[in-house]
């Protein structure tokens, strides 16, 4: 039973990872212009793979979500934008992260009914 516990925990794990090594890069690569975005892409890319985890641990295909997508794509742009001063990129890492780990939790159950078909 533990070792299910554990596994369930996993792609929760893989995000908290991912803030912490984005928000790493970000502080790193404070002076060096275009690297800042890969900060960005660390967290973008670890929200995507724990989202295709949590998709395969529950029994589907491991793609990813559009909502997944979706915010990978909005950190990246939020990395850009953010760019001219990197001071704001290194505080907004953190809180995309949170997003990105909300957006994880969120996930509907493998026998949940659209609300259409009520």
């Amino acid at each position: 039973m533990a070792g299910k516990f554990w596994l369930n925990l996993t792609p929760s794990l893989l995000v908290a990872i991912g803030i912490i090594l984005a928000s790493l890069v970000a502080v790193r690569t404070t002076g060096y212009g275009w690297y800042l975005l890969a900060g960005p892409l660390v967290l973008s890319l670890a929200v995507v793979s724990a989202d295709m985890l949590a998709s395969r641990l529950s029994g589907k295909t491991a793609t990813p979500s559009p909502a997944a997508l979706i915010l990978a794509a909005a950190f990246l742009l939020a990395g850009f934008i953010t760019l001219r001063d990197p001071s704001h990129l290194k505080t907004l890492i953190p809180i995309m992260g949170a997003a990105g780990w909300a957006a994880l939790l969120v996930r509907p159950r493998s026998g949940a009914t659209p609300a259409t078909k009520i």
